[in-house]
């Protein structure tokens, strides 16, 4: 690709002024050249006045001939009407006041041209852009794309703008998320809580009465342990999920085919009684990712279809030119509208039984945002749900 040629806005104010400058010497030059012609053609009407003219006869003519001498008192022009007065000394004033004219009209002309040609429009853009920034208000874009410095700074502004947007968006999701984790701890303790102290007032209440035979106080007990694990394992998502949102990303240059070598390997061990098919189409030698990450957005995707696929799980690991793409799809009864909307939500599942804790997608959500890409969730045409996990390779 070619570079861009950038306009300096010095050049083309030097260009602006330039052309100025030409024409204020071409029309000054016609001035003073129109108003020379004036005054020659005022002088070249004047009458000559002469006294005491000699006559001769001119014998060959028949005419006669007047004998002028250089005494200047014998003749005189004639003087100039008061009309010849005002035009030819106000062809003096021209040739003085017009030129000045022209050059106080000229560069006043190439300001307001230069002005409203390269500057009024970005830094109307820029000021409003200012203004909005100012007040929270990023629902707005900067339209002006000149290759000058002020279309760079407008540029750089509308970046800014699209970055403030994103991390706006980020931090309200994260807030909104934040919120919703704190809803769901007190929501889903309160469950195996409410489990344990029933057990407890149980125990309590038969205990004393020496009610308790071994097996009922052995099926009491298993099932406290049972709602402990479950408060163990919901405080443990908690704990991973608090770790997740302050991991750091560690690029490190990984051979291409001994990482999709690993992965196929990793993927094969989690067949069971469905098949996952594996494949990988990458161009490069080496891929610049979190290794560590990767892995485990592939682990995340494959489990989550597992649970969901009848027979087969496809899944396909690409390369298209600064980013990775992972995609796994199955073949169950793929994504209800409200989980594509609310599917990567902290907590959110569709098991009524909450088997699950639904944190599967949200991770390979933050993951991938970490690692400067997104998740996508949707339906295939036939059947199945289809995920695809972008991660930026610089």
């Amino acid at each position: 690709m070619g570079k861009i040629r950038v306009k300096s806005l010095k050049m083309s104010m030097a260009g602006t002024f330039l052309i100025t400058i030409c024409l204020i010497g071409v029309l000054s030059g016609i001035t003073v050249f129109l108003a020379n012609q004036a005054q020659h053609e005022i002088l070249e009407k004047r009458s000559a006045i002469i006294r005491n003219p000699k006559f001769t006869a001119d014998e060959t003519t028949g005419g006669y001939i007047i004998a002028i001498s250089d005494n200047q008192n014998i003749w005189e022009w004639q003087e100039l009407s008061t009309g010849q007065n005002i035009i030819y000394y106000g062809t003096y004033a021209a040739m003085i006041g017009l030129p000045v004219f022209y050059i106080v009209g000229g560069i006043g002309m190439a300001t307001m041209v230069y002005y409203r040609r390269k500057l009024r429009v970005p830094i109307v853009q820029l000021q409003n852009g200012i203004k909005r920034i100012q007040e929270n208000d990023l629902d707005f874009s900067i339209e002006y794309h000149g290759s000058d410095e002020l279309g760079q700074l407008c540029s750089s502004m509308e970046k800014m703008r699209k970055e403030l947007c994103q991390n706006n968006k980020k931090l309200w999701r994260t807030l909104e998320e934040r919120k919703l984790l704190n809803v769901s701890v007190a929501h889903d303790l309160r469950t195996p809580i409410t489990v344990l102290k029933g057990y407890l007032d149980f125990l309590e209440k038969n205990i004393s009465q020496d009610k308790l035979t071994e097996d009922s106080l052995m099926d009491t007990l298993l099932c406290m342990q049972g709602a402990v694990i479950r408060l163990e394992n919901y405080v443990d998502c908690v704990r991973d999920i608090e770790r997740l949102e302050s991991i750091e990303i560690r690029r490190k240059s990984e051979d291409t085919e001994l990482l999709m070598s690993e992965l196929e390997h990793n993927t094969a061990q989690l067949e069971k009684d469905k098949k996952i098919l594996f494949t990988s189409n990458i161009s490069s030698a080496m891929v610049n990712i979190d290794k560590s990450v990767l892995f485990r957005i592939l682990d995340n995707l494959l489990l989550n279809a597992l649970r969901y696929a009848e027979k087969q799980i496809e899944a396909d690991i690409t390369q298209n030119e600064d980013t990775l793409t992972v995609t796994v799809k199955d073949d169950g009864k793929g994504f209800s509208e409200v989980d594509l909307m609310q599917a990567t939500f902290l907590f959110y599942s569709n098991d009524k039984e909450k088997e699950h804790f639904g944190i599967g997608l949200s991770i390979c959500r933050l993951l991938c945002e970490k690692h400067g890409g997104t998740l996508y969730l949707s339906n295939r045409d036939e059947k199945g749900a289809c995920i695809i996990a972008e991660i930026k390779l610089f």
